[in-house]
């Protein structure tokens, strides 16, 4: 029981406090989907990485979800710029998307998470329209 709890105050401490600490986390993230889509070169390269693609994108949807819940309960801390690590990543999705089949591969891997997002979206949406009436 000890153990438990010990561990959950230790998940609790390591959560971002402000979006601020999202944004950071969020660059962190930005940065190490960066590497990997610099490695990628053609279209062997890019399905090879697809699964671990896919990992980025659940972790960076997480954590949208994650901040967007944040925000919600916190409306007055916003950060809202886009960052150096956005607009990389921006980049080289670009570059990915012009190799042979690029897009429909990184659509595939982003999927899921991009699925579970708009859900949660929708049930924000949801939430809101009940409160209105």
């Amino acid at each position: 029981m000890r153990v438990g709890f010990l561990a959950l105050l230790l998940l609790a401490g390591c959560a971002p406090s402000s979006m601020e600490e999202y944004r950071a986390e969020g660059e962190s993230r930005c940065r190490l989907l960066v590497r990997d889509l610099e490695g990628i070169e053609n279209r062997q390269q890019l399905l090879l990485s697809e699964a671990t693609l896919k990992k980025h994108f659940d972790a960076l949807i997480d954590l949208m979800i994650e901040a967007k819940k944040f925000h919600l309960a916190h409306p007055d801390d916003t950060s809202s710029e886009m960052s150096a690590a956005e607009e990389v990543l921006q980049e080289e999705l670009r570059r990915i998307y012009r190799l042979e089949g690029g897009r429909e591969i990184v659509e595939r891997a982003q999927s899921e998470a991009l699925i579970r997002l708009d859900a949660f979206e929708r049930s924000i949406t949801r939430k809101r329209e009940s409160n209105r009436l």
